[in-house]
């Protein structure tokens, strides 16, 4: 049972960000919250863009420092969470240039960081929502759960 907190059951913009590595591998992270492996995923503070968004996250969850990135997808979905309708308003970036060293900042959030390569990332059991939606842009469709 995943323990909610007010703002994940508000309408919101959610945030996620592809970062690679010199060899191309894509950070992941294990997600304690909702049990899925992820790409960098947040929220938009409100009165924040979903770029500026994206980029506080990834400093606060990785201490890397955003200096380019962008757009690759963007989706509504629609969750209900606690027998309310949620819509999450869901941007995906590609982080083109970033500085800095990865540290898992949060690791009562995140239980590992890890760069895998996109076949590794295929056969990972449970995937988030924002991983799927970009591997969507890469021509790759699957349900978040496989066994």
């Amino acid at each position: 049972m995943v323990n909610y907190t007010p703002e994940d059951l508000l309408d919101h913009h959610a945030v996620s960000a592809v970062i690679k590595n010199k060899e191309g591998k894509i950070l992941m992270q294990n997600h304690v919250k909702f049990g899925f492996w992820t790409i960098p995923i947040g929220k938009a503070k409100p009165g924040q863009t979903p770029e500026d968004g994206i980029i506080t996250e990834i400093f606060e969850e990785c201490n890397l420092k955003v200096n380019e990135l962008k757009q690759v997808a963007y989706k509504e979905i629609s969750y209900n969470r606690k027998g309310k309708d949620v819509k999450v308003f869901t941007h995906s970036f590609e982080v083109l240039k970033y500085s800095g060293k990865l540290k898992n900042k949060e690791p009562n959030k995140h239980g590992e960081q890890k760069f895998l390569d996109l076949n590794e990332i295929k056969k990972i059991p449970y995937l988030s929502d924002a991983t799927l939606m970009y591997l969507e842009t890469l021509g790759i469709k699957r349900s978040a759960r496989i066994s």
